[in-house]
């Protein structure tokens, strides 16, 4: 098994991660623990700039219970208006299904924009 993992892209997850805690919101970034309230955090996306700047992006997958019906409909613009109104700089969001197994989920997708610094590992030697 491997080891943990470190750096910014775990760095961006766990600090999403707190500000979903913070809102009153369930987090999940393990797919297997995917249901239904929660907010599935996707692993992160990324451009580089320079060897030091990244544009991190993350898709936040709203999950509410099946049917999509109005009270699926009020409970993910709710969801989404909670996480607009926070620190996240929510960049776009779309309604969706998530298909977690094999039951459709009705899901909102947000897309969050995070700029990050980082400190280059030096090169390995060469032999």
């Amino acid at each position: 098994m491997p080891t943990t993992a470190n750096g910014i892209f775990r760095d961006s997850i766990s600090n999403v991660s707190a500000i979903v805690t913070a809102l009153g919101l369930v987090p999940v970034t393990d797919p297997r623990n995917a249901r239904p309230l929660t907010v599935f955090l996707e692993l992160p996306t990324w451009e580089t700039f320079s060897r030091h700047v990244a544009d991190v992006t993350m898709r936040l997958r709203i999950l509410a219970p099946p049917p999509g019906n109005q009270d699926a409909a009020d409970y993910l613009l709710k969801t989404a208006w909670t996480l607009m109104n926070s620190t996240l700089a929510v960049v776009s969001g779309i309604p969706s299904v998530a298909i977690i197994g094999t039951q459709e989920l009705p899901c909102y997708d947000l897309i969050i924009r995070l700029a990050s610094t980082f400190e280059a590992s030096p090169p390995p030697p060469t032999p």
